[in-house]
């Protein structure tokens, strides 16, 4: 499975006080799939923790979410969950449809309906106004309620076919959490009993990432977290309880198989992203972006804070020359005395050469 892979569970808006509030987290959390680009969003069954609104009501709003503006009104009908989506933002998501430069064919989107025998679906597009039987091709393997991109050689008669090309943004789906972390390459759980995600621990895990043929990472749902739902000692998920070396891991990613984190073995790791979190409570919508927005930075930038911190700390980071024959950003000390101030400086603001030029 390559790419991001996002589960959330069905208890998601449990604290949620109407449908509007329950729908405008939704949204959120398709907002930050969108933005770290997400190639999957899985909604894992909670029962216990749900509230008024459960598994059907978190997946047809992110699915409605998912799908391109345009295809909206062709592709969803009336329905209940949908009362409220006028609060979602929008995503903008760069369009992958239209028609060829000859002009022989053009492509569209459509959401599968039904999965059924002989490797064919039925589609639901903008150019019929039932589903249409398509054969799905042999490299590609799709699910119920998937977004797909269909080539069309034909409008009247209709004559169109699944193409094996990615779509832009996520697909919503519902799986297991076990199915999930099975097809994952690196499974990650976020928790606050977890390994804290410090400086030096997120430049192993994120090499790793950029290693596994895909990442899956796993997040609870407010007052009810991963250890809660799949009845684990939260004690058996700290870093004194259960060692989860990064070497270890990247066997792991190597080898495909997993590491026993001392409380579920199907997860390689668990990490608490927000280590000092100011509030009792971290919401789903919240612990999304924080962690993506940490697991999302490069091992440039990893190394750009590492030495930043080294600075602020007092430890002199190795020297190493730009292609100006000047020190790096964050040991050009006699540049700008190694201040906080000159740190900003080093984001861009007063140095003309960190506009494009500087390598990323």
């Amino acid at each position: 499975m390559d790419g991001l892979t996002i589960a959330v569970p069905s208890s998601l808006v449990r604290e949620a006080e109407d449908k509007r509030e329950a729908t405008r987290k939704i949204g959120s959390v398709a907002r930050a799939a969108t933005v770290f680009r997400a190639r999957r969003l899985v909604v894992f069954p909670d029962t216990e923790g749900e509230s008024r609104w459960g598994s059907g009501f978190v997946r047809t709003v992110l699915a409605y979410a998912a799908t391109p503006p345009r295809l909206r009104s062709e592709l969803w009908e009336r329905r209940d969950e949908l009362a409220y989506v006028g609060v979602l933002p929008p995503l903008r998501v760069p369009s992958q449809t239209g028609s060829t430069p000859d002009g022989a064919e053009s492509s569209t989107q459509g959401i599968v309906t039904t999965v059924g025998p002989d490797d064919r679906v039925r589609v639901n597009c903008a150019l019929a106004q039932h589903p249409i039987s398509l054969l799905v091709p042999d490299d590609v393997s799709v699910r119920e309620g998937e977004r797909v991109t269909l080539r069309v050689s034909s409008r009247e008669p209709l004559r169109a076919r699944i193409t094996g090309q990615p779509e832009a943004g996520f697909q919503v789906t519902g799986a297991e959490l076990s199915e999930v972390v099975a097809e994952a390459g690196l499974a990650i759980a976020t928790s606050r009993h977890g390994h804290m995600l410090s400086v030096s621990r997120l430049g192993d895990v994120v090499r790793t990432m950029s290693e596994a043929d895909g990442t899956a990472v796993a997040f609870g749902a407010p007052k009810r977290g991963l250890p809660a739902m799949l009845g684990i000692d939260p004690d058996q998920v700290t870093g004194e309880r259960a060692p989860v070396w990064i070497d270890q891991i990247h066997g792991a990613a190597e080898s495909g198989r997993t590491i026993d984190a001392g409380a579920d073995p199907a997860f390689d790791i668990w990490l608490n992203t927000i280590p000092d979190q100011g509030s009792d409570v971290v919401r789903t919508e919240e612990a999304v972006t924080a962690t993506l927005a940490s697991l999302s930075l490069t091992e440039w930038t990893h190394a750009t804070i590492k030495q930043t911190t080294q600075r602020l700390d007092g430890v002199q980071p190795p020297q190493t020359r730009d292609k100006w024959g000047a020190s790096h950003p964050l040991v050009a000390r006699r540049r700008w005395g190694g201040s906080r101030a000159g740190i900003r400086r080093l984001q861009g603001r007063n140095d003309p050469r960190r506009h494009g030029q500087w390598p990323h």
